[in-house]
């Protein structure tokens, strides 16, 4: 029984870290993109940023996008003083406690997200 090579799987050998090792069933693939890119939340400028960063500043209106895995749009972020030292610590916008990069201190910042609707 033969099979037709275009019908052949072609799967990936990835290390713990997620670099390829091995492709196997083609005999090239196309190199990954140097950079990965996202899209600003706030004004929809590309952007291009190093491998690994958590957060990217539109260099055209100077926002704050949040990596977020899985989307090419860069996610709204909140920046947040923290009570013990006043470090400023930016976290993905939706973050319920965010821990402090000084002293270690975590705070809860749910209250920030719930507004008060009186009609005053």
């Amino acid at each position: 029984m033969a099979v037709e090579a275009d019908k052949l799987p072609i799967f990936f050998v990835e290390n713990p870290d997620g670099t390829i090792d091995g492709v196997a069933g083609a005999d090239s693939i196309a190199p990954p993109p140097a950079n990965p890119r996202l899209w600003c939340h706030h004004c929809n400028t590309q952007l291009e940023f190093a491998a690994g960063a958590s957060y990217v500043q539109c260099y055209l209106c100077r926002t704050m996008n949040a990596v977020l895995t899985g989307s090419q749009l860069g996610g709204r972020t909140m920046n947040m003083l923290c009570t013990v030292c006043g470090t400023s610590n930016l976290a993905p916008w939706g973050t319920a406690y965010v821990r402090c990069g000084q002293c270690n201190t975590v705070s809860d910042v749910t209250h920030i997200y719930h507004t008060n609707v009186t009609g005053r």
